[in-house]
């Protein structure tokens, strides 16, 4: 972390753009605080994981009867957070955390099935398809003793390159595309691909130095928002962070969510929720990356399996 933040401060620009830099500067602050309890505190000592799980589905059906806007009927469901990506990761986000205060199995079941409609009902799809492989992916690290680190690694290849892979997708298998465009044809898809494009061509065009060190914080925000006269970011923050920071500060942030990802089952569904939401400029998201520090952190080096099943509580 230490040598990331040299390298954001090395990219400042401006107090303006300077999220990035704050963004590392709490992480290594967030790091230093809790890393005084992770061997006296678990982070399940926190019992409301579950009424937190309640209200959010509670206030998600308050707002399918009474919408916040009519839009919500016709398009995607929003919740109350005004976007349906950041509604559809959230709720993820607190199943996934709740799931071991279900004691029983039957309830565990009846709560991913209410889950999944949500997120279903938001058409987010990368969260729709992790919501539907969520039990194979407990059942591959309980049952068949499948590696968290090679799944990790293996998730953030396949989402550091989905953009290519959803083009073949929409070429092959145009009908799954139908189930936010009835016309088959994703517009939204060919404007990030677009930016995604400019982004990276901009980098490639760069010399090994600025490749190496980056060319400042929000670089690229303001590269597309000069193009486009329109401050959308580049909606991939992936290229984002080489671009800005370099290939250097990139390894050492991967490195960083890869080391907080892979310390026990439940740091990993949430590092793969927050890698996700990199399609949705929440690279920089204060809120997911304090719960995924906060539950690397004080896991006590144990794994989260059915067998211990949170005794503390």
């Amino acid at each position: 972390i230490g040598i990331l933040l040299l390298l954001t401060i090395y990219n400042f620009s401006s107090f303006r753009y300077s999220l990035p830099l704050v963004f590392v500067l709490y992480i290594f602050i967030l790091q230093l605080f809790l890393s005084k309890y992770s061997s006296t505190v678990h982070y399940s000592d926190f019992r409301y994981f579950k009424q937190y799980l309640y209200l959010y589905v509670f206030l998600s059906i308050f707002f399918i009867i009474i919408p916040l806007s009519p839009s919500q009927k016709i398009f995607r469901f929003d919740g109350f957070l005004g976007s349906p990506t950041v509604y559809s990761a959230y709720l993820v986000l607190l199943y996934i955390l709740a799931l071991p205060q279900f004691k029983k199995i039957k309830y565990k079941v009846l709560w991913y099935f209410i889950v999944l409609l949500f997120v279903y009902l938001s058409k987010t799809r990368l969260i729709l398809i992790l919501m539907i492989l969520l039990p194979v992916l407990y059942l591959a690290v309980d049952l068949l003793r499948l590696s968290i680190k090679r799944i990790f690694l293996a998730t953030f290849l396949i989402l550091l390159f989905v953009y290519p892979a959803y083009k073949v997708v929409v070429d092959y298998f145009p009908n799954l595309v139908t189930l936010r465009y009835e016309e088959g044809k994703d517009r939204s898809y060919d404007l990030r691909f677009y930016l995604y494009s400019i982004t990276q061509e901009d980098f490639f065009k760069q010399d090994l130095k600025t490749k190496v060190l980056g060319q400042g914080n929000e670089y690229s925000r303001l590269f597309i928002k000069d193009k486009l006269s329109m401050d959308i970011f580049p909606h991939n923050d992936f290229i984002r962070v080489v671009s800005d920071w370099g290939l250097l500060g990139a390894f050492f942030f991967f490195l960083i969510i890869y080391r907080y990802g892979v310390r026990s089952k439940v740091a990993l569904m949430i590092a793969i929720i927050y890698l996700i939401q990199f399609y949705s400029n929440l690279v920089f998201n204060m809120f997911l990356i304090s719960i995924l520090v906060m539950v690397s952190t004080l896991s006590n080096s144990k794994e989260d399996t059915p067998d211990t099943n949170y005794r503390r509580l």
